[in-house]
């Protein structure tokens, strides 16, 4: 205990002895309601009449409609979100941020998958952590179910842009499954909650794609075997699509997924659209709407420090994508080289060009960006902090650590980090080393201290850490 609270005066001395760290926004921001949701955006009309009408082609055209007041409430909440702060976005975001169930699912009652978003409506990236990750996986795809009792599980999410961050948590239950399930019961519960993922943007309104892997066995035990009702469309495993010719409209196609569960079977019928191909200009378009640019890092199009991640040549549509940069001696026009201007220089705004082609069709997007001039040591510090991390074993996290843990010794940006543990005797100052609690002695919290310095300039970063008990 002597020598943790030696680091932690060390730290502090080295926190404060720096003449030039910026201290962060103390301001407090409250949360604004920006944009409706979605669905409010649609007349109740065309909802309504989505429902009762049954021609195709009608129907078509009211979907047609729909797309349209939604793409114009998405085009305004993104206008809106251009004035938000980083620390607004990522608070709107906590706000609004849900788990979403399978049919007949509720946060108490969790039988199936769940649905966890990975970036909120204002932009901040979010990711998830499970402190029972083997009864309910880190990314919600797996959910084991006990054969004697319901669990208690808490999903943590992290919400971050740029530096702001937050945490929310859910409580689940997940429940049991009943010792007297008959066979038919068990078919049964395991097509509620069945779902067809899809890739990209698509849904089962809008397929371009092959489907995601269709599940073969349920939750209860359950062999699940999928029937298409147009497989020369789309085949029975989902991994072939072949869209009808532009100009010969939509396919409307049904997959069948059949549970048996010994003599017992039930059928779910899943009902997806095909889109017609589309037109070289419609292919382009589309592509050029989709078409971002990855950064590396915490980077973002107002602030590149480092290479950016590879550019697409291609679309998802098939045009193909050429690049060129204003200034290719600062950032090369794949993006994999960066010069970025001297210290005592200022930002340089460089202009990435998307040439996008389809058959003889052409169009342009240009992106504007903001390569950032090399960092003072204080800078270093800060940068390298954001990005700090502790990296944990297969099934592991922060709330939930069995195996030894991955610590870097040295920043992005060149800062050195030493590591430091409030209990050695379980987790070692360089994470190698975990020794958990015997069963019946209750988990352990570990604070593991960062300390990161470069050229005089310091700060510390924490993590908390709970060591699971053996079972």
């Amino acid at each position: 205990m002597k020598k943790w609270l030696s680091l932690i005066v060390i730290g502090s001395l080295l926190l404060f002895s720096s003449t030039a760290m910026a201290s962060g926004d103390k301001g407090k921001h409250e949360p604004k309601d920006h944009g409706k949701n979605v669905k409010e955006c649609v007349p109740p009309g065309l909802l309504k009449a989505l429902d009762k009408v049954k021609n195709e082609k009608a129907r078509a055209a009211i979907k047609a409609n729909i797309e349209k007041h939604q793409k114009k409430c998405k085009e305004d909440k993104d206008e809106e979100n251009q004035g938000l702060s980083d620390a607004q976005r990522v608070s709107g975001d906590k706000a609004t941020l849900q788990i979403r169930y399978a049919d007949g699912n509720r946060a108490d009652w969790v039988t199936s998958a769940i649905q966890l978003p990975v970036k909120g409506n204002n932009g901040s990236a979010i990711t998830w952590s499970s402190n029972k990750p083997n009864v309910i996986s880190n990314n919600g795809l797996t959910v084991n179910r006990s054969q004697s009792a319901d669990e208690t599980v808490v999903m943590t999410a992290n919400l971050r842009y740029n530096q702001a961050t937050a945490s929310k948590t859910f409580t689940l239950i997940v429940k049991a499954v009943p010792a007297t399930m008959t066979d038919a019961q068990k078919a049964a519960a395991d097509l509620a909650g069945l779902q067809i993922q899809f890739n990209g943007t698509d849904t089962a309104d809008r397929v371009t794609q092959p489907l995601k892997a269709l599940p073969a066995r349920g939750n209860n035990g359950s062999t699940i075997t999928w029937f298409s009702g147009a497989p020369t469309i789309i085949s029975n495993d989902g991994k072939t699509v072949n869209r009808p010719a532009s100009g010969s409209g939509d396919a409307i196609v049904i997959m069948t997924a059949y549970a048996v569960n010994n003599t017992a079977s039930a059928t779910k019928t899943f009902q997806l659209t095909i889109k017609q191909q589309l037109t070289d200009a419609q292919k382009v378009a589309s592509d050029k709407a989709a078409l971002d640019i990855d950064f590396g890092g915490s980077d973002t199009i107002s602030r590149v420090t480092r290479p950016l991640d590879q550019l697409p040549t291609a679309g998802a549509n098939g045009s193909g994508i050429l690049w060129s940069s204003s200034a290719p001696d600062i950032l090369s026009a794949d993006g994999k080289t960066i010069h970025r201007p001297a210290v005592t220089a200022g930002d340089v705004t460089i202009a990435l060009t998307a040439v996008i082609t389809s058959n003889g069709v052409s169009d342009l997007k240009v992106f504007y960006l903001t390569v950032k001039r090399e960092f003072t040591s204080v800078e270093k510090v800060a940068a390298d902090k954001a990005d700090l991390n502790i990296t944990f074993a297969d099934k592991d996290s922060a709330g939930s650590v069995t195996k030894p843990i991955g610590l870097t010794g040295i920043g992005y940006y060149g800062s050195t980090i030493v590591w430091y543990s409030s209990n050695p005797s379980v987790i070692s100052d360089n994470g190698t080393v975990v020794n958990r609690p015997a069963h019946g002695k209750g988990d352990i919290t570990v604070t593991m201290m960062g300390l990161i310095s470069n050229n005089g300039a310091g700060d510390i970063k924490t993590f908390t850490l709970t060591v699971k008990q053996l079972p």
